[in-house]
């Protein structure tokens, strides 16, 4: 053998090139069917589905079974005594925040705007129903 891979190529190439197709034994070509390959069996048949556009779709016949709630009774009119309570904050909120800007004295204001904030919010408090009218239902139930 000799040592160059190239020098082994150029012989083989060589030996190979002085061959036909008629001087090649039959025993030497394995044998080779003249049968094409098996088909290979169809895929399954796919199932399509035809997709629609949102424009596509049509509602349904118009159902009219809305029954508006009966309307709320009128609001009465707020007592005396919850007018007073709302001008009980309000007159808190004047003098706190006239403490907070400088226009008032903190020595006589803080203490009255407070005691007047807590106590009308302490009458509209007291002024609240005792008891809800819960309606037909129990509320909301999950």
């Amino acid at each position: 053998m000799t040592d160059n891979i190239d020098d082994e190529f150029r012989e083989i190439v060589a030996q190979l090139a002085d061959l036909d197709e008629d001087s090649l034994d039959v025993d030497d070509v394995d044998d080779v069917d003249d049968e094409p390959p098996p088909v290979p069996p169809a895929p399954p048949a796919r199932t399509t589905y035809e997709l629609t556009s949102p424009r596509s779709w049509s509602p349904g016949p118009e159902v009219d079974d809305f029954v508006p709630p009966p309307p709320l009774p009128p609001a009465r009119r707020p007592s005396t005594i919850a007018w007073s309570g709302i001008a009980a904050i309000c007159t808190g909120v004047i003098l706190l925040g006239g403490v907070i800007l400088g226009w008032l004295v903190g020595s006589w204001a803080t203490p009255l705007g407070f005691i007047s904030l807590c106590g009308g919010i302490l009458v509209l408090f007291t002024r609240l129903p005792r008891d809800r009218d819960a309606g037909p239902d129990n509320g909301a139930r999950v």
